[in-house]
Order: structure tokens, then C-alpha cells, then sequence
């Protein structure tokens, strides 16, 4: 009975002691620690960007043809002439040009003859309706009236064809020389001294104000905006640039369906490009869609609750933690602004860790410490969100 009565007596101590280690009876230096990893709320710009690959475009680009002003051509109608003899030729692909220099001239020995030609086909279409308004006028029956009517309408069609005709050519004889109607590349010369001019373009011009046209994703196009900033970087030529949203498609681009994302065009004017910047080079762009600067933030790995109802984890001076209810701002995938409930300064924790990671690690009385991680999940002065 006696054994019995000790058994008994040593299974309550082995429970006992169970229990106690369960409840946490054990100094702290045996209890399982927690490392929090931290972070520090500081002032910082936050921003929304959206990134996306293009290429390098001229804004415009003109065809100039002999006999027409830039961006037209030359009508062949009435015996327009159509050949013209090159005279000179002061340009070469790749120069810069300015607005108003002449780039190449020609002349048009039938020109001047047709010129004529055309002055006196007018002078035959005005007797032919003032004969016609006579005839008109002198008719007495219906049968006369209408037809001399008919008469005075087609006299009056054939003057009209006439002035037309006539001030195409004088507008031609105006264009024997190639103006550039901007600042601009040249980027085709297709004439030669001494040679027929072609009747397509006889030289091609690039402005020299540039786009970039970036393909952004279904998910992304809501909240872009014309006249939104962006920043673009050329690695072709090491020149990071800036410039700002001025085209939006409206419909998708037709070879976005084929790899299942579908996109949309989006295009950004480029402010004060580089000389050595060229058509075709790969851009990247980031847009950036809504941004504070200079405002107090912290890593969004701290903010925990739902909308209207957001707070923060701080560490404490005592090494302890304590929840706050803050008031967020703009909140981005990195950084989210606080407007109220924090300081520059307070120690926010973003997570934990089973295992120590690089820093301090401090424990706290009754167990548990913390990592003040610098490196993974803090940051320090002025930050911008990726």
C-alpha cells in the first residue's frame, strides 16, 4: 500500500511540472524567444509607379515634295507639270536643320508655260458665261429660259475649274524649294543635283522632339492619366529622362491577346532630349500615378487592420510592444503614408523571424526579443517606392 501511495505521489510531481513549463513557470532565459524585425518611421516621398518598356519615336516626321508645301503633294490634274530639274542639294541624312532653312531647290521649264496656258483658259471661261448670262437674259419662252439656264450653270462650273487650276500651278511655281517646316533630323535624301526630281518625297525629315510609346497592362491603364509625370531611362545613351503622359489608346493593342495579357498603348512626351538620342532605342518608363513628398512613412509590411481602421505594431522604449491606431494616406506596395498616430522616430515592427537575422537582438523581460533590422526591413532618409 505504501508503494502505491508513492507512485501515486510522483506521477502528480512529473504533471505538475508539465504543467508549469506549459504555463510558462520557466525564467525567461529558457522560454522560446520571438524576433520582431523593425523598422523606423521616417520622413520620405511615397509614390504609386507604374513601369513599362517602349521605344524611342520622333513626335513628327514630314515628306516634302517639290511643287507642294510640306506635308501635301502636288496635284497632277489640268496639265499640271510633274517634272522637276534639281538644282541644288544642301543637305545630307543625319543633319540637324532649323525651321525655315532651304534644303534643296528645282526648277520647272513648263511651269511658267503652263502658268500661262491656265491664265487664259480663266479669260475663256469668263466670256464663255458672260455669253451665257446674254443668252439667259434675251430668252422669253420656258424651253430658252431653261436651257440657257443650264448654260449659265455650266459656264459657271467651267470658270470655277479654271481658278482652280490656275492657282495650283502659281502655288507650285511658289514651292521649287524645299523648306523645313521645323526643327528637325534628316532622315532621307532622295534627289540629286542635276537629276529628275521623283514625284514622291524628295527628302524626309524626323522632328527632333521625342515619344515614347510603352505598352502598360490591362491592370495598370485606370490609373493613368494624360499629363501625369514620368521618368525615362535610355541605356543606350546613359540619359535618364523625364516627361509626361500625353496619349492614352483607346482600345487594346491587337498583339496583346496572343500572349494572354492584354495591353494597351500608352504614349509620353519627352522633355529636353539628349542630341545623341535616336529613333528605335529601347526606353524604359515609370509613371507615376499619384505621389507625397516630403511625408512621415512607414514599410506597408506594418501597417496590419483593414480600411478605416488601420494600426501599427510599436516597439516601445521598455522593449515591450504596444498596438496604435494610425491614419494612413497614399499607400503604395513598399511605403504607406501616416498622417496621424506615429512620430519620426517610432519603431515599428513589420514581422517576425524564427531565426535571428542580422542586427541587435534585445530580450525582452519575460521573454521574447526583438531584431532591429537596418538592412532587410527598414529604411532611412528619403525613399521613393519601386
Amino acid at each position: 500500500m505504501r508503494l502505491k501511495l508513492l507512485a501515486i505521489l510522483g506521477l502528480l510531481v512529473v504533471g505538475g511540472a508539465a504543467i508549469f513549463v506549459t504555463v510558462g513557470g520557466l525564467p525567461s532565459s529558457a522560454a522560446a524567444t520571438t524576433n520582431y524585425l523593425t523598422s523606423t518611421a521616417a520622413v520620405a516621398d511615397v509614390s504609386n509607379d507604374i513601369a513599362a518598356t517602349g521605344a524611342i519615336a520622333s513626335s513628327t516626321s514630314w515628306k516634302l515634295v517639290f511643287g507642294a508645301a510640306a506635308g501635301s503633294t502636288p496635284s497632277s490634274q489640268n496639265g499640271s507639270p510633274a517634272t522637276w530639274h534639281v538644282t541644288a542639294v544642301k543637305v545630307k541624312v543625319g543633319d540637324r536643320v532649323k525651321k525655315g532653312q532651304v534644303l534643296a531647290t528645282a526648277s520647272n521649264d513648263d511651269l511658267q508655260t503652263a502658268i500661262s496656258a491656265a491664265t487664259n483658259d480663266v479669260a475663256s471661261a469668263e466670256i464663255q458665261l458672260a455669253t451665257a448670262d446674254d443668252a439667259h437674259t434675251a430668252a422669253t419662252t420656258t424651253d430658252t429660259l431653261r436651257q440657257t439656264w443650264t448654260q449659265v450653270l455650266n459656264a459657271r462650273n467651267g470658270l470655277a475649274q479654271a481658278k482652280s487650276a490656275l492657282a495650283n500651278l502659281k502655288d507650285q511655281r511658289v514651292h521649287n524649294a524645299l523648306v523645313a517646316p521645323a526643327d528637325a533630323i534628316v532622315t532621307a535624301v532622295n534627289v540629286t543635283v542635276g537629276q529628275e526630281a521623283p514625284t514622291a518625297e524628295a527628302i524626309d525629315l524626323s522632328s527632333v522632339t521625342f515619344e515614347v510609346t510603352a505598352d502598360v497592362v490591362e491592370t495598370d491603364v485606370a490609373s493613368v492619366q494624360v499629363g501625369q509625370a514620368a521618368s525615362i531611362t535610355v541605356a543606350a545613351v546613359t540619359a535618364d529622362l523625364t516627361g509626361t503622359v500625353s496619349a492614352i489608346a483607346p482600345v487594346a493593342l491587337s498583339s496583346s491577346s496572343s500572349n494572354g495579357v492584354v495591353s494597351y498603348a500608352v504614349t509620353v512626351a519627352l522633355k529636353a532630349p539628349p542630341p545623341e538620342l535616336r529613333p528605335g532605342m529601347t526606353a524604359n518608363v515609370t509613371i507615376t500615378t499619384a505621389s507625397a513628398s516630403g511625408v512621415l512613412a512607414v514599410p506597408a509590411a506594418a501597417i496590419r487592420g483593414t480600411s478605416g481602421n488601420y494600426s501599427v505594431l510599436v516597439l516601445t522604449a521598455a522593449g515591450t510592444t504596444e498596438s496604435r491606431p494610425v491614419t494612413v494616406g497614399l499607400m503604395t506596395s513598399s511605403l504607406v503614408e501616416i498622417k496621424s498616430g506615429l512620430n519620426a522616430g517610432d519603431v515599428v515592427v513589420t514581422g517576425t523571424s524564427s531565426q535571428q537575422r542580422s542586427g541587435t537582438t534585445t530580450t525582452t523581460p519575460g521573454g521574447g526579443g526583438f531584431v532591429v533590422n537596418d538592412g532587410g526591413g527598414g529604411f532611412r532618409g528619403q525613399g521613393r517606392a519601386p
